[in-house]
């Protein structure tokens, strides 16, 4: 595999989705069958890494949301609406071939890169991502996100933390 990595970008007719393995076969199936419905239907836009040959090795998915102020701490309810706007951070999967290799971080820093552009036009309260799992919780975790509420795996990094966040990465 050459591994020369392209730029994230959205995903297009160009990049080969059919060796994509990530380990997880709901993601894999997401990948290759489902991503262009979502984005023809406005539900999510697939971000990709590809290698120079334009094989998907990992992708990250973006969609708005909302979280119910009852259910969120009171650090991100405090002067919110109700329901808090966010945007959602829905699925990311890297190819088992470069898994530890820094491409999973390198699309959270293009998600949280485009949390930043996005403010900028349109308000949200956080970043909410749906970890698949405990040790995907701990992996997010990292990045300074917090469990909406405790031992839960959906994660929130305030929107007024993401710059700091992408700084460190």
């Amino acid at each position: 595999m050459d591994l020369r990595l392209r730029r994230p970008a959205p995903l297009a007719k160009e990049h080969r989705r059919g060796g994509f393995d990530s380990g997880d076969s709901a993601k894999d199936e997401w990948l290759v069958r489902l991503t262009g419905q979502s984005r023809r239907r406005d539900t999510a836009a697939t971000w990709v890494i590809a290698d120079r040959a334009m094989a998907v090795i990992g992708y990250i998915a973006l969609a708005m949301t909302a979280v119910d102020a009852a259910a969120a701490p009171e650090r991100l309810r405090r002067q919110a609406p109700d329901p808090i706007p966010a945007l959602l951070i829905g699925r990311v999967a890297v190819d088992r071939r470069v898994q530890g290799e820094g491409v999973g971080t390198a699309l959270v820093a293009h998600a949280l890169a485009t949390a930043i552009e996005l403010q900028e036009k349109a308000a949200f309260r956080a970043v909410v991502v749906d970890a698949a799992g405990p040790a995907a919780a701990r992996w997010w975790q990292r990045f300074g996100f917090d469990p909406l509420v405790p031992g839960d795996s959906r994660l929130f990094l305030p929107s007024g933390d993401v710059a700091r966040t992408l700084q460190s990465l």
